[in-house]
């Protein structure tokens, strides 16, 4: 895929995406694991959340002392530590390993790197959805053309919410939570008032999830938040609709996004969708933007 631009999806349907976003979604636990054990703690967890990195196809963590960064490859499936300057220090490939494994071999290779000792990293406390690897058993070969599909998903994600993000949501950081594996970017509209209740503060969660237990595909979406009565919710004609079953957010499955032949039609069909709705959630926030 060329770095900044849209990779045409559709080459392995949505719904046969779930077995390799499960792994992938495992296979990023151990580099939260290294953020938690090497970076300061923050509240909302910031510290441990990934960068999606084109050239790699995959992902890279927040730099760890001395600049060296954590990475997970999506093709081939392997996970590792990179140099201030990008070199390749230690590289473990996932298949065949439990996840006890790959923890131990990542953490004998950050030895000498804060103060990790060998043997010492442990899974964050925060619950995943049930996986054959979760269970104990060993991350399996997978399927190169399953994990290429989402990291195109991915790649395309990233490029539609950084540019809402540098357009629209004043700069707001996207990077990809290990908890949920989707990823976001978050843009508060309340300024900060330590009186009020900072749950009620009203804010954007524009995003893309490779699929999850309640959607299974991969999905965009755009949440308000406090979320509004499902009586209130506009018409969306541009390609979303609302979910309303545990969350409230407009959504757009990747199913709908396939449908266009061409990555150039993907590409403006998906970011039509997501301002409407952006600017719907806005509305019902009471917060419209500016026109254009």
């Amino acid at each position: 895929m060329e770095p900044g631009s849209w990779s045409k999806c559709g080459a392995v349907s949505p719904d046969e995406l779930v077995e390799a976003r499960l792994a992938l979604h495992y296979a990023a636990q151990p580099l939260a694991a290294a953020a938690a054990a090497l970076l300061p703690a923050s509240e909302d967890h910031t510290h441990t959340n990934l960068l999606w990195n084109d050239a790699r196809h995959g992902f890279v963590s927040r730099p760890f002392p001395g600049g060296s960064v954590g990475f997970l490859d999506f093709v081939p499936l392997r996970i590792g530590l990179l140099s201030s300057h990008g070199d390749e220090l230690e590289t473990i490939e996932l298949a065949g390993k439990t996840l006890a494994e790959v923890l131990s071999a990542l953490s004998e290779a950050l030895v000498g790197v804060g103060e990790v000792v060998a043997g010492s990293l442990e899974l964050p406390c925060h619950d995943l959805p049930p996986f054959a690897v979760g269970a104990g058993e060993a991350f399996a070969e997978p399927d190169g053309a399953h994990n290429k599909e989402l990291a195109r998903w991915f790649a395309n994600g990233v490029l539609i919410l950084s540019a809402l993000a540098i357009e629209d949501l004043e700069g707001a950081e996207v990077r990809t939570w290990p908890h949920h594996f989707d990823c976001a970017a978050l843009h508060v509209l309340d300024a900060p008032d330590q009186e009020a209740d900072p749950e009620r503060a009203r804010s954007l969660n524009v995003g893309f999830s490779p699929g999850d237990g309640t959607v299974a595909q991969p999905y965009f979406y755009v949440t308000p938040w406090p979320a509004p009565p499902a009586s209130k919710l506009p018409e969306l004609t541009a390609g979303m609709h609302w979910h309303t079953d545990g969350f409230t957010a407009a959504i757009l499955p990747a199913q709908d996004v396939v449908r266009l032949e061409t990555s150039r039609g993907q590409k403006e069909f998906t970011r039509a969708a997501m301002d409407e709705a952006l600017e719907a959630c806005r509305v019902l926030l009471e917060r419209p933007s500016r026109a254009r």
